[in-house]
């Protein structure tokens, strides 16, 4: 399952943002000196090819035009976030301008979607950048969308914290104050800002350096009626032997009930007794445990 943020009414065109993105602020206008050339540069482009063609025309010809105004740029510039020596996340950028902001450029049917301020959120959080830009080639005349990195104000949990509201864990008291632990640890050093696959991978990371079990997307049986219907792919980590499955979240403005039943549901797939639904949002680290109705 995939799940993206709440979004809310924006702007002109009704087009969709997420609202946690926290303090971040999505504007309309042209902003900076130096936003304002790249946007030049953008809206040139689009005259001279007009919506329709594929994507990667337009990014071709934009970064010859900035080039050739001496406009200092990286394309398709792609880094790896590596944590206690994994991989936890790769990072793409359509065009980064190296301290100075990061651009994405589209070609939609429709609006600016919430997955695509949470993809250059993750770019700005990334490579340190104050600002970035999104482009819309796909319509009569360019759309742009400048969006400011938000300063961070979050407040990672203590262990003590993150354990609030857990059923009893028996045998596995141990397993559960270690994975906390973890957890804490990765809120503390990224704090907020990411998407959901870099804060599950940074987790995954952390829990293999702590020579703690760990499997991301495990597989899992689905049968009704007695009858096998075949496999699912579980969006979630499964923790300390199967003892724990976790569903990270980010960038949310709340957990739902949703979020909470679709882990109950791979828990009681996986025959995993104990859930955890993480929500790493602008500002803190939300939590909701639950204990599989299966397993009791």
């Amino acid at each position: 399952m995939t799940t993206t943020p709440s979004v809310g009414e924006f702007g002109e065109e009704a087009e969709r943002e997420p609202k946690d993105l926290g303090k971040t602020k999505m504007k309309t206008d042209l902003g900076d000196p130096f936003s304002y050339a790249v946007i030049g540069c953008a809206m040139e482009t689009h005259r001279e090819l007009g919506p329709g063609v594929d994507e990667r025309f337009y990014h071709a010809l934009l970064s010859i035009k900035l080039s050739s105004k001496g406009i200092s740029h990286r394309s398709r510039a792609r880094e790896q976030l590596v944590h206690r020596g994994t991989v936890a996340d790769t990072f793409e950028a359509d065009l980064l301008f190296p301290e100075k902001l990061a651009a994405e450029l589209k070609h939609l049917r429709g609006g600016f979607m919430p997955e695509h301020y949470v993809q250059l959120l993750c770019y700005l959080k990334f490579w340190s950048l104050p600002v970035g830009l999104l482009f819309d080639f796909g319509k009569d005349s360019l759309l742009h969308r400048r969006v400011n990195h938000p300063p961070s104000e979050f407040a990672p949990p203590s262990c003590h914290q993150l354990l609030e509201g857990a059923p009893e864990f028996g045998a596995d008291q141990i397993v559960a104050e270690s994975m906390c632990e973890a957890i804490c640890r990765v809120a503390a050093h990224y704090e907020g800002g990411y998407r959901d696959t870099t804060y599950r991978g940074l987790l995954a990371a952390e829990f293999a350096a702590e020579k703690m079990t760990c499997t991301s997307l495990p597989l899992a049986p689905v049968s009704a009626g007695g009858q096998s219907l075949g496999e699912t792919r579980c969006d979630c980590l499964t923790v300390g032997d199967n003892k724990f499955a976790l569903l990270v979240l980010a960038l949310r403005e709340t957990l739902t009930a949703t979020d909470v039943a679709t882990l109950r549901t791979y828990a009681r797939l996986l025959g995993i007794p104990f859930g955890l639904v993480l929500n790493f949002g602008h500002n803190r680290l939300d939590h909701t445990w639950l204990r599989s109705r299966a397993c009791q």
